[in-house]
């Protein structure tokens, strides 16, 4: 009777794994779809709404970082979040020398935080802080910068989504049918270099096809073939694979699963955007020099 109690308890067990896998999944799969439909509108209309968007996911973005770092609610965390609303600003009159000000500005204000307020906060702490506003709100910024900043910044700005959600694609799909070799195991054991290779080829072919076929026909700008789209985009896809493990570093180090739970089966903002944030400089700076 034992041996029947524990299979029959076996059997429930299991069944209410499966249950639970795929209520996730349709969790994680119904607000994937929202989150898409929301980035299309927000991407497509631009301006004051991208604009909003970037600063409130950066503000969202740092409070989830600095929870991490234990200091979401210190009165060193608010002076980064007024100095994140101040960049922003900054960006409104955004020229060549503005991010530079901005970042001379931040070390000086946090520096003199840091001494009026000593020795409630210690250098580990101030670094933290600068770390995070670069991190996090800056490398957001560049979404906008793309979109709003540049000639053809409507079309353009795709091409960060493509070179970090489209190679995470390939590379998982790559990685399922080839992979063999372990990449970093430390930090992410599923991910194989055969799949750091397929998704840097895929996201280059996926760049060039969007060139070919769509961005030509608004512009015959040199700067935008599709060899050089192909080859920003297979770069920007692999800097959002040291952006995935940097951000997979950052909680190890500090043993934690996810960096929030806004997004339904994704997690934080930065869970979601890890990738992005290095992704959206890296094309910003390739397509603009």
């Amino acid at each position: 009777m034992n041996i029947i109690k524990e299979i029959e308890d076996l059997e429930e067990e299991i069944i209410n794994s499966n249950d639970k896998k795929i209520t996730t999944f349709i969790k994680r799969l119904i607000s994937g779809i929202i989150l898409m439909v929301a980035l299309f509108i927000i991407l497509f209309i631009g301006d004051d709404l991208l604009f909003c968007s970037c600063a409130l996911l950066s503000i969202i973005g740092l409070i989830e970082l600095y929870q991490v770092f234990g200091l979401a609610k210190s009165m060193l965390a608010y002076a980064a979040y007024l100095l994140t609303i101040f960049y922003y600003i900054m960006l409104i009159f955004y020229n060549s020398n503005a991010i530079l000000l901005f970042l001379i500005t931040m070390l000086l204000s946090l520096l003199i935080f840091y001494v009026f307020s000593y020795p409630k906060y210690h250098i580990k702490e101030m670094a933290m802080i600068f770390f995070g506003i670069i991190y996090v709100a800056i490398t957001f910024s560049f979404i906008y910068l793309i979109r709003e900043k540049n000639e053809y910044g409507k079309y353009v700005v795709w091409l960060i989504f493509i070179a970090s959600w489209g190679s995470d694609t390939f590379a998982y799909c790559t990685g399922m049918l080839f992979g063999k070799h372990k990449f970093l195991p430390l930090l992410s054991p599923n991910k194989t270099i055969e799949g750091l290779v397929g998704g840097i080829i895929g996201a280059a072919i996926l760049g060039a096809i969007y060139n070919f076929f769509f961005l030509n026909r608004f512009y015959s700008d040199p700067i935008y073939s599709s060899v050089r789209v192909a080859i920003a985009t297979g770069v920007g896809a692999l800097l959002s694979v040291i952006g995935d493990l940097t951000a997979s570093a950052i909680k190890r180090d500090f043993n934690v699963k996810d960096y929030g739970n806004i997004i339904p089966g994704h997690g934080g903002i930065l869970d979601r955007f890890d990738s992005v944030i290095f992704t959206a400089p890296a094309l910003y700076f390739f397509l603009s020099i």
